[in-house]
């Protein structure tokens, strides 16, 4: 079953291979409403949602192998499955639409945002994008590192062309079958990490999945 979700989006552009970075987001969906938290190191992408559909869990990917750990905190336990046990969508061979500018513009945080829409696989997607956001240079080289790994290389025939974009994407909204998803960046900050807290603890019972998990926390079933 296909999928759309804006989570996966904002992972695409926000990846730098020299500081890790610290993304806060805030989402609202028919699945949850609350803040999210990316971490990002090298290769390993860590998502803490607090408030999910099955209360507080992370989900931490190796984009370079596929392997993904689901940690559902109330039961300390680790979901694991392999980079060789995730479907893999194709990527279409057609041409991926290019969102197109409303005309419009609105600020969202601190930043004047231009509005832009496209439709694709049934999901009218509304982007958000801020050409001030700082470094965003710098972060546009560095994003496909993240894009064309193993895992989410695949998955981009799901969601339109962003690098056409002139900006950072600051804001999304995705409406599939008349379910809503918004996916609002609240901040990007660089530190450091260590690299155990892309580690499933110690102390959680790991279990292997026989295949590909639910989807993120706040994707909208299609």
């Amino acid at each position: 079953m296909k999928r759309t979700t804006a989570i996966l989006a904002l992972f695409c552009l926000a990846v730098t291979a020299r500081a890790d970075l610290f993304i806060t987001q805030e989402v609202k969906s028919t699945l949850m409403n609350g803040e999210v938290v990316i971490k990002i190191k090298g290769d390993k992408v860590r998502l803490d949602v607090a408030l999910g559909p099955a209360g507080a869990m992370s989900m931490i990917r190796d984009t370079a192998t596929g392997d993904l750990t689901t940690l559902i905190h109330a039961q300390k336990m680790a979901m694991k499955v392999s980079g060789a046990q995730m479907s893999k969508p194709q990527a279409s061979a057609a041409k991926l639409p290019i969102p197109q500018p409303t005309g419009r513009t609105e600020k969202v945080g601190a930043y004047n945002a231009e509005i832009y829409t496209c439709s694709v696989n049934g999901a009218t997607q509304t982007f958000w994008v801020a050409k001030d956001f700082p470094n965003y240079a710098k972060l546009k080289t560095l994003m496909k590192k993240l894009k064309d790994s193993p895992v989410i290389g695949p998955a981009n025939g799901m969601s339109p062309d962003l690098d056409a974009l002139p900006g950072m994407v600051v804001k999304i909204e995705a409406n599939v079958a008349g379910q809503k998803a918004t996916t609002t960046l609240v901040s990007v900050k660089e530190m450091n990490f260590d690299a155990a807290v892309f580690e499933a603890p110690a102390d959680y019972q790991t279990l292997a999945q026989p295949g590909p998990p639910p989807g993120p926390p706040g994707t909208v079933p299609k």
